[in-house]
């Protein structure tokens, strides 16, 4: 009976998947401290930190950026399709992530002029559902947090449409306008200004 009932547990599970994304690598214990500190010289900041993964020109200086994502995805599925009676699935999912990121400014002369750290943890989003006949509803968006690392993408900036070209100087991963942290939303700052 106790078969039986595994068995049948085991035919009803249609989907049960687990994701890992580690995004960067780990920032230097550091960090936090480096933030703090002033007057820095950017060779030795780069010694310790590693190079950048966004960096922007500003008004006398400019500005570099770390960031590090961990994110776990886990979805789970039921399903009575395999006993003949596709009508029914039943959702759920959610995702976690833990996120580092650090922003420093420097003058003109390579010097640190200041920094932000910021760490965070937490649940990243999540939802079920109760889908008749077919299960095409995603219940975890996470898409925007799982993009390629800005670096990954340099190259294809003399590829990408219009719009998105001539505002280049505004890119949030080497423009001008300022860095982006991952996961901000589409219609605000300087992403606000690529007109798709």
């Amino acid at each position: 009976m106790r078969c039986t009932a595994l068995l049948l547990m085991c035919v009803c599970l249609a989907a049960c998947t687990q994701w890992r994304y580690d995004l960067g690598e780990p920032l230097s214990p550091a960090a936090p401290q480096i933030a703090a500190e002033t007057a820095l010289p950017l060779g030795e900041v780069l010694a310790r930190l590693g190079p950048p993964l966004r960096i922007s020109a500003l008004p006398g200086g400019f500005a570099l950026a770390w960031e590090y994502w961990e994110i776990r995805e886990n979805l789970l599925g039921f399903s009575l399709g395999a006993m003949g009676v596709d009508f029914l699935s039943i959702d759920w999912g959610e995702a976690h992530a833990r996120s580092q990121f650090l922003l420093l400014n420097f003058n003109d002369e390579h010097r640190l002029t200041g920094g932000s750290y910021q760490a965070r943890e937490g649940v990243a989003g999540g939802g079920g559902s109760v889908q008749p006949f077919v299960s095409i509803v995603p219940v975890v968006d996470i898409e925007d947090m799982v993009e390629h690392l800005p670096q990954h993408a340099w190259g294809r900036g003399q590829l990408e449409p219009l719009p998105i070209s001539l505002n280049r100087k505004q890119s949030p991963d080497q423009g001008q306008g300022g860095v982006s942290q991952r996961d901000t939303p589409v219609g605000i700052g300087q992403q606000a200004l690529e007109l798709r």
